[in-house]
């Protein structure tokens, strides 16, 4: 139905920048991703074909980290009165738009759940029709976490009747996405004519007195304007929240102790805003390797709970990263993923075992955790059968897998047992894996 949009990216966002630090608003990372890239992509999440970009306040840098970027179907238009109301930054996507077709419009400056866009779309097509422009709405007032600086709604009989940040009587909150047809720009430069300034909650009250500006509920879903450090911290905290709560088996005990940890890890990494996370790969490979020929110098095995618990959180932890920053990478398809670094905890219980049985055990581990790159995964998935995907997740999921490790290690079980364990779930994961994902 739409295929283009708008995002507002000139305004000066001085509060989000009160601690001096020499970058715009739009390129602030919230949970590692850019707030304007987290935009763009949800745009193209939402079948969004083209995106004209406002820029304004230090838009030379915007610009620049865009071209970086390599995204498509951009255009960005510069407004030089950035330091007035929003509407003015609105009328100048006027002729970059194409003329005649609905676009969709957010604020740069607002994280969204993953789905938010395209669910707001497909709410939206029944009502459109009937609209001059639709407002994504949250009637769960009592979450909002800085309701004096939210921008407040009133709706009635199924229409929006007020709109303002200092309205007194308000049913709903604006969570800053809207669905606007052209008619938007007629009301906008109305008002613009008579005082020289707009805002767009003028141009849409405009809208409301002619019964055209109608809600969408999207009561439930994440979304948060970002103004301040405290909304910025507040902000990373529900996209991880949100991460957790998006797959029901994380609510067991196992997968919950890990996420609690990750939480906490990733909260302290999202401070550094820059931090360099591809760093810590080859970091643990390193401590990894130390701690197993530690292990093999003494003769011991439970070292192997230390390499296999810090797997596992990397593992869990890089899942949850990869879902707040909105991103496909595949945390078990690189050389650092779970299974090759299961192995190498596994070092030392090998070791432990008989010689012959050792270097056999090691040779299908291999075998296991590079069959994916060397094209021989069919080989195992004919051999294994195939775990439904709830218990998977749930009794065989890399978390639960640590504990049952553990167990086998504080109860003195064979090392060939352990052994076995570590192959059998090594299969397991290769064949299964993708569950997880």
């Amino acid at each position: 139905m739409v295929k283009q949009g708008v995002i507002l990216a000139s305004g000066l966002g001085s509060r989000l920048n009160s601690k001096g630090k020499n970058e715009p608003k739009p390129l602030m990372p919230i949970g590692g991703t850019a707030l304007i890239e987290r935009v763009i992509n949800l745009m193209y999440s939402a079948g969004i074909e083209k995106i004209v970009i406002i820029l304004g306040y230090r838009g030379d840098q915007i610009l620049d980290f865009i071209k970086k970027r390599n995204f498509h179907g951009i255009v960005t238009v510069n407004n030089p009165e950035y330091n007035k109301k929003n509407g003015i930054s609105l009328l100048k996507a006027k002729e970059a738009l194409d003329p005649g077709e609905p676009f969709l419009l957010s604020m740069s400056d607002h994280i969204f759940s993953n789905d938010f866009f395209t669910c707001f779309i497909n709410r939206a097509e029944p009502v459109f029709e009937d609209a001059d422009s639709l407002l994504a709405i949250d009637r769960d007032i009592e979450s909002v976490f800085d309701l004096d600086d939210a921008t407040k709604v009133f709706t009635q009989n199924n229409a929006i009747t007020h709109i303002g940040k200092e309205i007194k009587a308000y049913n709903a909150i604006d969570t800053g996405l809207f669905l606007c047809k052209p008619s938007i720009f007629d009301e906008l430069e109305k008002i613009y004519e008579k005082t020289g300034d707009v805002s767009i909650s003028e141009g849409m009250k405009a809208l409301s007195e002619k019964g055209g500006f109608l809600p969408v509920d999207m009561t439930g879903f994440l979304w948060q304007d970002v103004d301040t450090p405290a909304m910025k911290y507040e902000a990373e905290q529900r996209l991880i929240d949100n991460a957790i709560l998006s797959y029901e088996e994380r609510s067991f005990f196992s997968n919950a102790v890990f996420d609690k940890i990750s939480k906490e890890l990733l909260l302290s990494a999202f401070k550094k805003e820059h931090f360099e996370w591809n760093a810590i790969t080859p970091l643990f490979l390193i401590t990894a390797i130390f701690i197993s020929a530690i292990s093999i110098r003494l003769e011991i095995m439970w070292p192997s709970l230390i390499t296999y618990f810090s797997a596992v959180l990397f593992y869990n932890t890089s899942k949850i990263r990869n879902f707040v920053r909105s991103s496909s990478d595949n945390v078990n398809g690189s050389f650092f993923s779970l299974p090759f670094n299961a192995s190498v905890a596994a070092v030392p219980v090998l070791f432990a075992t008989y010689p012959t049985v050792s270097l056999l055990f090691s040779i299908f581990l291999l075998f296991v955790i590079f069959a994916p790159i060397g094209g021989y995964i069919n080989l195992l998935e004919l051999q294994t059968p195939k775990v439904p995907s709830y218990l998977f997740k749930t009794y065989l999921s890399p978390a639960f897998s640590f504990f049952v490790l553990a167990g086998m290690i504080l109860l003195h079980i064979p090392a060939l047992i352990i052994s076995l364990f570590f192959v059998c779930y090594a299969v397991l994961l290769t064949v299964n894996g993708r569950e997880l994902q």
